[in-house]
Parts: structure tokens; sequence; C-alpha cells
């Protein structure tokens, strides 16, 4: 059986497998590398989700496998990743970066990752 993809609803701001609703609470504290770094390779169980379509009412994920998080760390996503709301794509070497939002579930977290260039 295929599990239904992930999305956010953006009306009530929840994060959902198909229907079914998996967090209501983003971590709306100030994230830092560190933190996110202690999920990735920590014991914790996550889940690594990066958007595919933006809508106004929603916004498309897929999942990624945390193996392949990992792996690419270092390349594709640490030195690429931005905490300021305000960033400028100049500011990053190959004109594209990373923003993160995360979410704690009942049984894990949910680490969701959108490109930008």
């Amino acid at each position: 059986m295929t599990l239904s993809p992930f999305h956010i609803d953006n009306n009530n701001e929840q994060l959902y497998q198909g229907n079914l609703l998996v967090s209501e609470h983003e971590i709306v504290e100030p994230l830092t590398l560190e933190f996110i770094e202690r999920l990735v390779f920590g014991p914790e169980a996550i889940k690594c989700l990066i958007t595919r379509h933006h809508s106004s009412r929603r916004i498309q994920l897929e999942e990624q496998p945390l193996d392949q998080l990992q792996t690419l760390w270092d390349k594709t996503f640490k030195h690429q990743i931005t905490f300021d709301h305000a960033f400028s794509l100049d500011d990053f070497p190959n004109g594209s970066c990373w923003t993160i939002r995360v979410w704690q579930g009942h049984d894990c977290w949910y680490l969701v990752f959108t490109e930008h260039h």
C-alpha cells in the first residue's frame, strides 16, 4: 500500500499526510544549524520532506530518505540553509539556498526543506 503524499495546508498551517493530520505543532522559535544537525544525525525519528509545489491553498511535499539527506548534508544543505526570512540569493555563491520549517509530530520530527533560486 502506497502512503499518501505530505502537504501543508496554508489555511490552518498544519501538516498532513493525505487526509491525516500529522502535526499542528510547527516549531516557531528561532531555529539554528546546530539544532537541525542534531535532528538529522541524532537518534530521534525524523522525516525529511522537500517542497515540490506551492499554491495559495497548499504546499505539496515529497518525502526523501534520511540517509540521502545525511549523505548530501555537507555538500547540498549545510552551507546553503538560511534562517533569515529576509535573505538575498546574492548572499549564496551558487545563487540558491534552502529554508527549513520544523514540525513536531506525535512520534517523529518533520523537516520541511524549500529550495529558493
